[in-house]
């Protein structure tokens, strides 16, 4: 009896849910066809109910019983045995029958209620009579209806002019559409000319000749050419590593390599101002990322402190955890001090992962980037990672490191492995520039830019560097050159007094490289930072320094700019 008065219960709350939660859908109706269909739902399960406790309280009928049922006597016998079974005590008596047989009421109700709502059709729209429209009406509407725009309206300062389209190469200069006269590049990353060699160039060419222009798939199924092993071999012997393997895509090395040792259990570090591919790989790999001041090896030290103390108070298991750092920042032109944040790395046993894009070919000496330049050894610095279209003067990247690191790649890195191999044009060029890195195959440069081998190069670009940033400091004012003195190549010039609006910096800077290409033959670019950046530098005037370089070249650069500014900033 207990438990029967209990499901009663469970079943009048079920019951009351379930007319609460489709008491809207029931007031969308006409109210007599509602209260009929209530009316045929509660009659019919009542009905039912009825019948099945009168089946199931339904004794054998006495031997006794005379035959002749609608006699008086036949009457008052039936009569009384109703009444045993409605009265009190009897099994279809009110009190007896909600306390037993209740829930075969409630139940009734709950099926006869799903049934009935489930015939209706109140999701069918209904039509409503109404005219159709005529042709003036329809006209009408057309002129009326103004269309929202498909995206949303860039301010006038903050629209960009065209791009300068480049028509021809002679050198350190360049033709542009629209100008006879030729101009001083200074806005490409090219710092050993090896993209416009003409060795490189007939290496080429004759690589086309031979496999086609593409590699027709990913490395994982037939994309794989033998220059694409040569090239990896090639990278691993440069770097003194175990291996080394290579993307299509510079972007998405960096980017792919960081979730293959990174997931969200793990933590990585970055500094503040790090690349957009490397705050997209960290996004990517879901893992938790801290960030310290912009080459503030304390705050570094501060942060990973802060994270052992969170991790030792949680309890929390081990995990992985790494430093991401650039060898020289792109986005403002100086070196990360590698040798102290080593030391750090060593100290909490965190692992290191150094993007060597804009180092690589430059640093070192014998241009392994920022790593050999801070004397560290192959093997300190666990994942070291770059870009081929900077100083290599190709297209993709890699990364070197030991045997399983890079195997590991090979089966989780997304860029390698969903994206089309390198083209093996691409692969011969870097095997020839790190050729020339030994001194194997020398460099014949183009136009008046002079070859050689790539140490070579490399002492002429150190040397043009520290001239360019002597000549370009030299009587300036109005800007300031973030980074000092440096053996960067990338110079980042920033206001001296900027207004605190991002688009007016941008737009007076925007005009100091237009006056410089107006009116001194000079092609420069104001730098240009995602809308994704977690942390966007301020605008900046970018210009490149590259070993083809002449000092009257030098000289003019640093001329055009002082005017620029002088005429622009009126200082």
């Amino acid at each position: 009896g207990l438990y029967s008065h209990q499901n009663n219960w469970h079943c009048y709350d079920a019951l009351v849910y379930i007319t609460n939660s489709l008491g809207p859908k029931l007031g969308t109706m006409p109210r007599r066809r509602v209260l009929a269909g209530l009316a045929l739902a509660l009659f019919l399960p009542l009905l039912l109910a009825i019948l099945l406790a009168v089946v199931d309280a339904a004794e054998p009928v006495p031997a006794d019983v005379p035959p002749a049922i609608f006699t008086v006597k036949g009457l008052v016998h039936a009569f009384r045995a109703f009444w045993d079974i409605v009265g009190p005590g009897g099994k279809l008596h009110p009190a007896y029958f909600l306390e037993h047989k209740g829930h075969l009421v409630i139940e009734g109700i709950l099926i006869a209620l799903i049934v009935y709502l489930a015939l209706q059709h109140s999701f069918k729209v209904h039509r409503r009579a109404e005219d159709p429209l005529t042709d003036k009406e329809i006209d009408q509407l057309c002129k009326e209806w103004k269309p929202e725009p498909l995206v949303p309206t860039i301010p006038e300062a903050e629209q960009l002019p065209e791009p300068p389209v480049i028509t021809g190469l002679d050198g350190p200069y360049v033709y542009l559409q629209g100008r006879k006269e030729k101009v001083l590049h200074l806005a490409s990353s090219n710092y050993l000319n090896v993209a416009n060699d003409r060795v490189s160039k007939e290496v080429s060419v004759n690589t086309v000749n031979k496999y086609g222009v593409g590699s027709c798939g990913p490395r994982g199924f037939y994309g794989t050419i033998d220059v694409h092993l040569q090239l990896e071999q090639e990278l691993a012997v440069h770097f003194g590593t175990e291996a080394g393997i290579i993307y299509s895509y510079d972007v998405a090395t960096i980017t792919s390599v960081i979730p293959c040792f990174a997931n969200r259990k793990d933590i990585i570090v970055i500094d503040e101002f790090c690349s957009y591919p490397i705050q997209a790989g960290c996004n990517v790999s879901r893992a938790r990322v801290a960030t310290f001041r912009h080459n503030d090896v304390a705050d570094l030290e501060r942060v990973i402190q802060k994270l052992e103390a969170e991790e030792k108070a949680k309890r929390k298991p081990l995990c992985r955890k790494l430093i991401v750092v650039e060898g020289i920042y792109g986005n403002y032109g100086d070196l990360a001090p590698l040798d102290r944040i080593w030391q750090v790395k060593d100290k909490y046993k965190y692992r290191l992962m150094v993007d060597e894009s804009h180092a690589f070919g430059v640093l070192g000496a014998t241009g392994r980037g920022a790593c050999e330049h801070f004397n560290l050894k192959p093997g300190q610095v666990e994942i070291v990672a770059a870009s081929m279209s900077h100083a290599m003067g190709s297209v993709g990247g890699f990364c070197v490191g030991d045997r399983a690191t890079v195997e590991h790649q090979r089966l989780c890195g997304s860029g390698y492995c969903f994206s089309a191999s390198l083209p093996p044009y691409l692969a011969v060029s870097g095997i020839n520039m790190l050729k020339s890195l030994r001194g194997e195959a020398p460099l014949a440069g183009s136009g008046g830019a002079a070859g050689g081998s790539g140490k070579e190069l490399m002492v002429r670009l150190q040397a043009r560097i520290r001239t360019m940033r002597g000549e370009l400091l030299r009587g300036l004012t109005g800007l300031k050159l973030y980074g000092g003195g440096g053996p960067s190549p990338i110079l980042h010039f920033h206001l001296a007094k900027p207004s605190g609006d991002y688009a007016a910096d941008h737009a007076t800077l925007r005009a100091v490289a237009d006056h410089m290409l107006t009116h001194g033959s000079v092609l420069v670019s104001v730098s240009l930072y995602s809308v994704l950046d977690t942390h966007k530098p301020p605008p900046s005037l970018l210009m490149h320094v590259h070993a083809g370089l002449s000092d009257k070249d030098l000289a003019v650069a640093a001329g055009a700019l002082r005017r620029a500014v002088k005429e622009v900033l009126k200082q």
